[in-house]
C-alpha cells in the first residue's frame, strides 16, 4: 500500500516561481461526468477516432484548452478512452468498455453495472484507497491520511477536490464493501505496474496502449496544475503522468554534458573560436611554436582550405545527380 509513517516532501515550481507541493495524479472529473463526456464524443464520432482538438469542441472547450487535455486524461484513467499517436497526430477513441456502457440500454443490466464499477476503480489512486478503506473512511480521516501519510502526499489545497471526486464516483458506481479491484482482464488485484512519481528534469518514456511513443527518452519540463500531465519539448500535448516510465539519460545528452577535452594541457594551449551561421570553428594551438612549426601550420591551413572546397564541390555534384535521377 502506498502509505508511509512520514510524509515525503515533493516540491516543484509553479508559474509564479514559488515552491508548492504537487499532489498525486487523479481524475479531473468524476465518473458520472466522464461517462457524459464519453456520450458527447460518441454522439459525434461513434466508434471512430478523432484528434483531441476535435474532442475538445464536442465537450464545449477551446481546441487547445487544458480542460480538454485533462478531460481526455480522466476518461483514459477510467478506462473509457484510449489514444494513439503523438503530437498533432494524437487521436482519441472510445474503448469497448465505454461503448458497452453507452449502448447497453437493457433495464437493470448487470453487465453495465459491473463495467461502471470497474471504471470507478480503474484509476490507481482509487484502487489504493478502496483497497485500504473501502467506502467506510470519513472525509476527515481520509484527508488527514492523504496529507500526512500518503506517498507522495497531497497538497492541502487540492485534497478536498480529490476527495469529492472520489466519493462522487464511488456513490455513482454504487460500490459496496464486497466489490474488489479488477484489472482489464477481469482478474482481481493491482495492475502490477510499479508506482513511479516523475520529477521535473527527469527523462521518461510515454507508454500508451503498450507502445513507447518516443524513439528516445524525453526530459520533463513542467507539470499541469493538477499534476496529471507532464510537458516536454518534443510535443505540445501533455503526457499522462500515470503512463510515464522512468528512463535513463540518452547517450548523446550524457556525452554533451561531459567536459570537452583539450589537445594539450590547458596551461600550454591557446584557443580561438569563430562563429559562422552553420556553426562554430574552434582552433587550438600550443602557446609556444617554433618558426618551422609556424610554417607547417600555414601549409596545413592551405591544405585544409582545399579539402573544404573539394568537399563542397562533391556535395553539389551529389545533389545534382539526385535531382537528375528524380
Amino acid at each position: 500500500m502506498a502509505t508511509t509513517p512520514k510524509a515525503m516532501e515533493q516540491l516543484e515550481s509553479n508559474d509564479a516561481g514559488r515552491r508548492r507541493l504537487r499532489s498525486p495524479a487523479y481524475p479531473y472529473i468524476n465518473l458520472e461526468t466522464a461517462i457524459a463526456r464519453a456520450q458527447a464524443f460518441y454522439d459525434h464520432e461513434v466508434r471512430s477516432a478523432a484528434p483531441i482538438s476535435v474532442a475538445a469542441k464536442h465537450w464545449g472547450y477551446e481546441a487547445k484548452s487544458s480542460a480538454a487535455t485533462q478531460t481526455a486524461a480522466a476518461l483514459m484513467s477510467f478506462g473509457l478512452m484510449s489514444d494513439e499517436g503523438t503530437g498533432d497526430k494524437r487521436k482519441l477513441k472510445l474503448t469497448q468498455n465505454a461503448l458497452k456502457i453507452l449502448i447497453d440500454n437493457r433495464p437493470d443490466s448487470t453487465e453495465r453495472a459491473s463495467l461502471i464499477k470497474q471504471a470507478a476503480l480503474a484509476p490507481k489512486i482509487h484502487q489504493q484507497i478502496w483497497e485500504k478503506w473501502g467506502g467506510s473512511v470519513s472525509d476527515a480521516n481520509l484527508r488527514h491520511s492523504l496529507i500526512f501519510e500518503w506517498t507522495p502526499p497531497f497538497n492541502e489545497n487540492s485534497v478536498n477536490g480529490f476527495i469529492k471526486e472520489f466519493k462522487d464516483t464511488i456513490a455513482f458506481a454504487k460500490l459496496s464493501e464486497s466489490d474488489k479491484v479488477t484489472t482489464e482482464d477481469g482478474n482481481s488485484g493491482d495492475t502490477g505496474r510499479p508506482s513511479y512519481v516523475p520529477q521535473v528534469g527527469e527523462y521518461v518514456q510515454w507508454e500508451s496502449q503498450g507502445t513507447l511513443q518516443f524513439k528516445e527518452p524525453v526530459r520533463i519540463l513542467s507539470f499541469s496544475a493538477d499534476g496529471t500531465h507532464a510537458f516536454v519539448a518534443e510535443t505540445t500535448t501533455g503526457l499522462p503522468v500515470d503512463q510515464l516510465i522512468r528512463a535513463t539519460t540518452p547517450l548523446k545528452v550524457a556525452a554533451q554534458s561531459q567536459p570537452r577535452t583539450t589537445l594539450l594541457p590547458q596551461t600550454t594551449v591557446k584557443e580561438d573560436v569563430y562563429s559562422l551561421p552553420e556553426g562554430r570553428i574552434v582552433v587550438q594551438w600550443p602557446a609556444s611554436l617554433s618558426a618551422e612549426s609556424i610554417q607547417e601550420v600555414k601549409d596545413y591551413l592551405k591544405l585544409l582550405e582545399r579539402k573544404i572546397a573539394r568537399s563542397k564541390t562533391e556535395e553539389r555534384a551529389n545533389a545534382q545527380s539526385q535531382e537528375e535521377q528524380q
